[in-house]
């Protein structure tokens, strides 16, 4: 969508933005800013205030699930928050220590939900607000007796029952969408990967060993612009349709950057141009839908000093800085002190 001011609302615009410069010498110029420690995003303005009491649905990449678990600090009401998978089934699972999915045995952990690109989300909500359905609960058995879930994250392989189980419960948690007056989304990566047989792009995919043994099931898909802001235009409308109409979303890009491309492109060349167009994505949807806003995570992440911004493997985001961009959140959207609120 194109953006169109007369000259004298453009002038308007930039004289009464202080931080509308990148060079100058006072605290409000971008190079100034940009030698703290910290981005802070001094010159977003919300589009919409939130409500505390608005139940708050969370889906996308992992840094979703890191700003779901400090909002959750911050006595928002997460419609995520009781739900989750226990620690003994993701892969992650260490007998020796107890852990699993980033939490102790017995205890739930929500990494299973994280939706990597656009296609998977729109794939799980489907099933619980349209009740769409595949033959075996659209999982995948990549030899007698040992399944897959392709729209699950961070899971095991196992049998049947025990997949289809881990399964209900990601169903229950995604179906708290119906209860959800804002929505907050994360765009994660445009590289995915495609179940030859049902036509659907997975979430995630069985693991390389798996790809090589069946090359002729599974194909590589990176999503360009158009077709991820069709899909993202296509969700949000399915959501206003037929949960709430009056819908907030706040769409984020995640920071988080590719693990391992399939491209044949530099892996930092690569993540460059994934969550550049992601961000391009969510620009276009700021500018067509009022009820829609971007609040740049991103940027605070990418344009703070790296070592702390990202923790020693350069992938996962500092805590300390998630935090700082869920306070810079609630501070934005929330009347002063009402969302920390006991």
């Amino acid at each position: 969508m194109k953006i169109e001011l007369l000259a004298r609302e453009a002038l308007a615009n930039s004289r009464a933005n202080p931080n509308r410069a990148w060079l100058g010498s006072d605290g409000d110029a971008a190079r100034v800013r940009l030698t703290d420690d910290a981005f802070l995003p001094v010159g977003h303005r919300p589009k919409f205030m939130l409500d505390r009491a608005a139940p708050i649905f969370t889906i996308g990449s992992c840094f979703a699930r890191n700003v779901e678990n400090t909002l959750v600090q911050n006595n928002l009401p997460m419609l995520l928050k009781p739900h989750g998978i226990p620690a003994e089934e993701y892969d992650s699972w260490n007998e020796a220590t107890q852990r699993g999915g980033g939490v102790a045995a017995g205890q739930l952990s929500r990494g299973a939900f994280n939706k990597y690109n656009v296609h998977s989300m729109s794939h799980d909500l489907r099933r619980v607000i349209l009740g769409e359905s595949l033959p075996d609960d659209g999982l995948i058995e990549l030899k007698p007796g040992h399944w897959f879930d392709p729209h699950a994250s961070s899971l095991r392989h196992g049998e049947k029952e025990r997949v289809l189980a881990n399964r209900r419960r990601i169903h229950a948690g995604m179906a708290e969408i119906r209860n959800a007056k804002v929505m907050f989304m994360t765009l994660g990566l445009t590289e995915t990967w495609l179940d030859r047989e049902t036509g659907i792009a997975m979430n995630a995919h069985p693991g390389p060993a798996w790809l090589a043994r069946k090359p002729d099931r599974f194909a590589f898909l990176d999503y360009g612009f158009q077709g991820i802001l069709e899909e993202m235009e296509a969700l949000i409308a399915l959501v206003r349709e037929h949960c709430c109409p009056d819908m907030r979303f706040i769409v984020t890009v995640s920071p988080v950057p590719l693990g391992t491309t399939f491209k044949s492109q530099d892996i930092i060349v690569a993540n460059s141009g994934s969550k550049a167009t992601l961000r391009a994505v969510a620009e276009e949807l700021y500018r067509r839908h009022d009820f829609v806003d971007y609040f740049p995570s991103y940027e605070i992440v990418t344009n703070t000093k790296r070592a702390l911004a990202w923790e020693d493997d350069q992938i996962h985001v500092n805590p300390a800085l998630v935090k700082y961009i869920t306070d810079s959140f609630v501070g934005l959207y929330y009347a002063k002190g009402e969302a920390l609120a006991a």
